[in-house]
């Protein structure tokens, strides 16, 4: 191993989820994975893996599905189940255990087995990390006893920003919760864009502004136009109607992603114009409780809700025939940390109409319209538009190709890398 090299641990504990093909798959998988892909080219870079928990042979399952299972191998385990596990264990057997000489033994053992795991735990996580220049979680928190430089990706604060989108799992346990509570002046920061960086020194001052930088994301090379044959094999997979044009949304169905107001200005948009030769596709998983809300949305709309098709989870290798063969691309979300879709379908040739708050500014630029995601007149106007004069359509085809080309997955880790070397005295080697 080169002693010029940056010596770097990735966590890919979230990787585990790309082995189901559904909703799970989502952006944190694919920002994870994309950026590993990058990681592994760079050969400043000797990149060893971790992850939390158990999960290497899932973990490594979803490499080998992604032909990167020969490049790589697992070195560290984060979790030390000893001092956690068996403590769980302990607690169990004690609070079942009805012969109380036993169960002062078991209590006893607690006390005496659980402070020795966890120093001799806490000490070989040391002695461990001692090795490497720098450690990067993509997702989670990254270990106190970890004594490496840490950097955490960070993506959004909207649970905190918009409690009315919230979902019950806001609270102790889940992932963004815990580690905003762990946010502090010494660990560096990278964000996915330069609004969510505003927005976490803004709520967490404690956070260095030296040491949190903005690394724009970018979608996957597989995102380009596709022909009118692969178009007509998705129509028919996801039964859109082959005599129908149709509109496209993608995302996770809940209520921060204004959905109803999307699909319901867009039935207005039907009626308003007497129109009969277009459809609106939803693509994505949902969140249970909204998608029934959503359904029942639909099927208020009498006559039109044979208009809306419900795609659910869109297959990785079908989205790029899916927003090439769209008029459009609807994505007028509330907030977004970065909103990675409307890329995609300028990286695929399709005109987006997105919101014109957040970071949405930072992706789409003045490639596509951008509205007041609540103003149901301007989803209105703005579907009319497209829908009445192809020019608007071809010069946003246009532009959001050349837009999208700004955008890479190189840029953005070697913005991390560069950051991580300047940081560690390395320089760029």
């Amino acid at each position: 191993m080169s002693k010029n090299k940056l010596k770097l641990v990735y966590d890919v504990s979230i990787i585990k989820n790309g082995g189901s093909f559904s909703a799970r798959r989502s952006g944190l998988f694919f920002v994870t994975l994309n950026v590993l892909k990058e990681l592994i080219k760079r050969e400043d870079v000797a990149l060893t893996l971790t992850c939390n928990g158990s999960d290497f042979a899932c973990i490594e399952q979803v490499l080998a599905l992604e032909n990167l299972e020969a490049k790589l191998e697992f070195e560290i385990n984060r979790k030390f189940l000893l001092p956690y596990g068996r403590l769980k264990l302990l607690k169990k057997m004690a609070s079942a255990n009805k012969n109380y000489v036993k169960k002062i033994f078991l209590l006893l053992l607690q006390l005496i087995v659980f402070p020795v795991c966890k120093l001799a735990s806490s000490f070989e996580k040391k002695k461990t990390f001692e090795n490497f220049d720098a450690d990067f979680s993509p997702v989670f928190i990254i270990p106190q006893e970890v004594q490496t430089k840490k950097y955490t990706l960070l993506y959004d604060l909207i649970p905190q920003l918009l409690p009315e989108f919230r979902s019950s799992s806001w609270k102790k346990g889940f992932w963004l919760y815990d580690l905003c509570q762990t946010l502090n002046h010494n660990d560096n920061y990278f964000t996915i864009s330069e609004h969510t960086r505003k927005d976490f020194l803004k709520y967490y001052p404690e956070i260095d502004p030296k040491k949190i930088t903005t690394t724009l994301l970018a979608c996957d090379d597989h995102f380009k136009p596709n022909d009118f044959h692969s178009i007509e094999a998705v129509k028919k997979k996801y039964e859109i109607p082959l005599d129908k044009k149709y509109v496209f949304s993608l995302c996770t169905l809940e209520p921060r992603k204004n959905l109803e107001r999307a699909v319901r200005t867009f039935v207005q948009f039907l009626e308003k114009n007497d129109i009969n030769d277009m459809v609106f596709v939803l693509g994505g998983g949902h969140w249970k409780s909204f998608i029934e809300k959503l359904k029942r949305s639909i099927n208020n709309l009498g006559e039109y809700k044979d208009k809306i098709i419900k795609a659910g989870y869109i297959a990785d290798e079908d989205l790029p025939a899916l927003y090439s063969g769209a008029e459009w691309f609807c994505y007028t979300s509330a907030y977004e940390g970065f909103g990675l879709p409307p890329l995609e379908a300028m990286s695929c040739g399709c005109p987006v109409i997105t919101s014109n708050n957040s970071s949405l500014p930072e992706v789409v630029g003045n490639a596509g319209i951008m509205i007041d995601w609540d103003s149901d007149e301007q989803h209105i106007e703005a579907y009319e538009k497209y829908y009445f004069n192809p020019q608007p359509r071809k010069t946003n085809r246009e532009k959001g190709l050349a837009r999208a080309k700004e955008f890479s997955w190189e840029k953005c880790v070697d913005e991390m890398i560069t950051t991580m070397k300047r940081d560690i005295g390395k320089g760029n080697l």
